[in-house]
């Protein structure tokens, strides 16, 4: 799945801070509900007002998933900004299934570039922010501590440090093998060199985590969106059979 969830009127309230108490947060109260809703995690990347996330659900538990995590997500932002209000838009999560190999490594691509096209750093390994990068998908855990906000230490549901492994997609071993990871490495460094195309051709300019950590979390984006596009529910990145498929399924599914 190829998941994104934004912020209420583009606040930013998922910037990064200087003391990654927002690192904090989202690594902890993912980790937690993913192994209670067996959610494979293998990429993800939070700019100031939005996340992609790009995932496996093992037991089709998404939604509770999300519901869970983004419920504690939301209030940990709450206390850590003392922010009054919603924390993310109205509207639902936009939850695309991804059929076959090519559309898990474009989304993967665009999940990990997406912070270079908005001119924000120059690789994703800059980014101060959430995310991974190529190498640690198939190799990483990440540990985070439980935050001293809000969780009981007394209740066994909170761990003191708190594990989640970013796992390479199956598919993507099961199309390729041994050669998964290259190819997964071809198809990120293609879309961050698109990115950081496309971010100079737009004239923006790399800020530095200063200027980042600088910007209130009351601020709101500015740059025009695209309202009534369609919203897609599946995504196969040109390959016809999985296409296919997907049409099949999602029309069994529905009648």
């Amino acid at each position: 799945w190829f998941v994104t969830r934004r912020t209420t009127r583009r606040h930013y309230l998922l910037r990064p801070d200087a003391d990654e108490q927002v690192l904090q947060l989202y690594w902890y109260v993912t980790a937690v509900v993913a192994k209670e809703c067996g959610i494979e995690l293998h990429a993800v990347q939070a700019l100031s007002t939005h996340m992609h996330e790009v995932l496996t659900d093992v037991r089709g538990e998404l939604p509770r998933f999300l519901q869970r995590r983004n419920r504690l997500f939301a209030i940990l932002l709450k206390c850590l900004h003392k922010w009054p209000e919603e924390v993310f838009a109205r509207a639902p999560a936009n939850c695309v299934a991804l059929y076959g190999p090519e559309a898990v490594l474009k989304e993967i691509g665009y999940t990990l570039a997406n912070c270079v096209e908005a001119g924000l750093a120059d690789t994703p390994e800059k980014w101060p922010g959430v995310t991974v990068s190529v190498d640690d998908i198939g190799e990483r855990v990440m540990r985070v501590a439980r935050p001293k906000a809000y969780f009981n230490p007394e209740n066994p549901r909170w761990p003191e440090v708190a594990e989640i492994p970013i796992t390479m997609p199956r598919v993507l071993t099961t199309t390729y093998g041994e050669r998964a990871k290259s190819v997964l490495r071809s198809a990120v460094d293609a879309a961050v060199r698109a990115a950081r195309k496309a971010a100079r051709e737009a004239g923006r300019v790399v800020q530095s985590a200063a200027q980042i950590f600088g910007v209130s979390h009351e601020c709101r984006a500015t740059s025009p969106e695209a309202f009534g596009k369609r919203v897609p529910s599946f995504a196969a990145a040109g390959n016809p059979l999985a296409a296919a498929q997907a049409v099949h399924e999602r029309r069994s599914f529905l009648r």
